[in-house]
């Protein structure tokens, strides 16, 4: 067997190129769930920060008033 490939020498390209796909995909796995941790831990933090100096948390949409009920299909 020919030693100029290495490590590689019986493991072919296409494992390798699957292997460096399963690697890349892993860490952005862990940086996507560690975003997703500090994001909570973000908004917690700052729902307790107002909690405790008696501010209250900002609404997420403009306030609507409620619909009123429904009456079926107009008459003809």
């Amino acid at each position: 067997m020919n030693s100029d490939y290495g490590a590689a020498a019986g493991l072919g390209i296409g494992f390798i190129i699957i292997m460096i796909v399963i690697y890349l995909a892993l860490i952005a796995l862990g940086i996507w769930i560690q975003y997703l941790i500090m994001r909570t831990a973000v908004k917690n933090g700052v729902k307790l920060a107002m909690q405790e100096s008696g501010q209250q948390f900002p609404p997420m949409h403009p306030y609507q008033p409620p619909q009123p009920p429904y009456q079926g299909p107009p008459s003809v």
